[in-house]
């Protein structure tokens, strides 16, 4: 695995993908006995940049930084081969902008053009043609990016710190949802898609903010004291798990004032770990 873009993500129970320590490829990697199953090499001398798995394993994508325009390159994993070579024309991706749907069905990825100062924009393949199915161009740059099929929406957090929810049908702008003051650089559904977490990563604006994706409507707001290093929005949309930089606890944030109106599916989850320590308390000792 690369040190510095340390980048994987699972295809099932029993394995995992991972840049390479070079980036010239993906492994393919057993996590019971650490072995290297198989390699997705994008070619001499392409060196990856970015790598998305869809949440049902079966999509890679990845970025490369090499190829002139940078292209996003698509494997089938469980078919283990390339499937697209996306680019446009005089246009970079910028792959770190991008996300992909849990049934790996749509991706999005933040484009530019080379030659002209125009704000970037956004664009969304279907990953069953390889065609590109949207676009999008906000007045200024996206800064975040997230994507959901359930909703049939693409979320967008700009540098003016608006955050814009675009449908994936009609293309049209279901909401802008305000609040932040600075450019929004974090956004996570959490695994329903029904609640929507956005933050600025860079701490220039403190505030963890939750939004009801289908109404667009303010859930809560949290500030701590001091800036959050990583955040998550655990199943069923109940609680909020935040760490915060110089500090060694987690915090748990609680939702009261919304609940669910549907029953999870069950296939959106995968257990993972030993089931008899379901529900169990460790004291771990941190000497």
């Amino acid at each position: 695995m690369n040190q510095k873009m340390p980048y994987f993500g699972l295809h099932d129970q029993k394995h995992l993908v991972c840049l390479s320590r070079n980036r010239m490829y993906v492994n393919l990697m057993n996590l019971e006995s650490g072995d290297c199953v198989t390699t997705f090499k994008a070619g001499e001398d392409r060196f990856l940049n970015s790598l998305l798995v869809s949440g049902d394993g079966r999509i890679l994508v990845c970025g490369d930084e090499t190829q002139k325009p940078f292209p996003l390159l698509v494997w089938h994993l469980s078919q283990r081969k390339l499937l697209y070579d996306l680019r446009i024309p005089h246009h970079d991706f910028i792959t770190s902008l991008s996300a992909i749907t849990h049934e790996g069905s749509y991706v999005c990825v933040v484009a530019k053009e080379l030659n002209e100062p125009t704000p970037n924009f956004i664009v969304v393949y279907d990953l069953q043609s390889g065609t590109l199915f949207k676009k999008w161009k906000p007045s200024c740059n996206t800064t975040s990016l997230a994507i959901s099929q359930t909703n049939a929406c693409v979320i967008a957090g700009l540098e003016d710190a608006k955050i814009l929810i675009w449908d994936l049908v009609t293309g049209n702008c279901r909401s802008s949802l305000v609040g932040h003051n600075a450019p929004v650089t974090s956004l996570k559904l959490d695994p329903m898609c029904k609640v929507l977490l956005s933050t600025d990563k860079e701490g220039r604006d403190n505030a963890l903010r939750l939004w009801e994706l289908n109404t667009g409507k303010s859930l809560a707001v949290f500030k701590p004291p001091c800036p959050i290093s990583a955040c998550e929005i655990l199943p069923n949309c109940t609680y909020v798990v935040v760490a915060l930089s110089n500090r060694s606890e987690l915090l748990t944030l609680a939702l009261n004032n919304f609940a669910l109106d549907s029953t999870p599916d069950d296939s959106l989850y995968v257990q993972y770990g030993n089931q008899d320590n379901h529900n169990k308390v460790f004291h771990l000792n941190m000497d």
